[in-house]
This record gives structure tokens, C-alpha cells and sequence, in this order.
């Protein structure tokens, strides 16, 4: 699982939205600060939006720990090269190893 949480980041950071596609299952259910999607569609839709808003984003994973299938990630999102933004993310995966949910709370 730890693999497929740094590919995660990896397909965010370069705004690879057919890799989220894959990654997503049907239901998925994204929530953060500003956000609250649910299914496929509306959480691609949402992660379009972040990245069409921004000219770069990346996040680096600084603490992951796993439990059986929740992973719980310390990062920070650069943006722009210029704004920094710590964050949990809780990611929970399903028995296919597709993510099914995404909480995120900036620090």
C-alpha cells in the first residue's frame, strides 16, 4: 500500500487526471477544507479545478503510516514554487486497491 499512496502523490503532483482515474474507485468521496465531492466524476472534477487554478503543485510525503487499509500522510503542498501548505491526508482503500475515500486537514 505504501507504493500505491507515493504513486498517488506522484500522479497529483504531476496533474495526471486519467492517472487519478485509475487510481479512484467508482464511489470515492474526497473531503478537504473547501471541498466535499462524492463519486468518480465530481472528485476528478474537483482535482481538475485545483489544478487548473495553479501553474505547478507538488506534494511531498513526509510521514506515511499504514494501517491494514488507511494511510495517514503527513505532506506538504508547494504551489506555485512559492506557497506551502501542510496537510494530513487519511486515504482509505478498498480490497481492490482502488482509494474510496480522501480526507484532507490542513495543519
Amino acid at each position: 500500500m505504501e507504493n500505491l499512496v507515493k504513486t498517488y502523490f506522484e500522479i497529483f503532483s504531476n496533474k495526471d487526471i486519467k492517472g487519478l482515474e485509475n487510481l479512484f474507485s467508482d464511489d470515492v468521496f474526497l473531503q478537504d477544507w473547501d471541498i466535499l465531492a462524492k463519486g468518480k466524476k465530481q472528485v476528478l472534477d474537483a482535482n481538475k479545478n485545483i489544478f487548473d487554478s495553479v501553474e505547478s503543485i507538488s506534494v511531498t510525503l513526509n510521514n506515511l503510516y499504514l494501517d491494514k487499509l488507511v494511510a495517514i500522510c503527513l505532506i506538504e503542498i508547494i504551489i506555485n514554487n512559492q506557497e506551502t501548505i501542510k496537510v494530513i491526508d487519511i486515504i482509505k482503500f478498498n480490497h481492490e486497491n482502488k482509494i474510496i475515500e480522501i480526507s484532507a486537514y490542513k495543519q
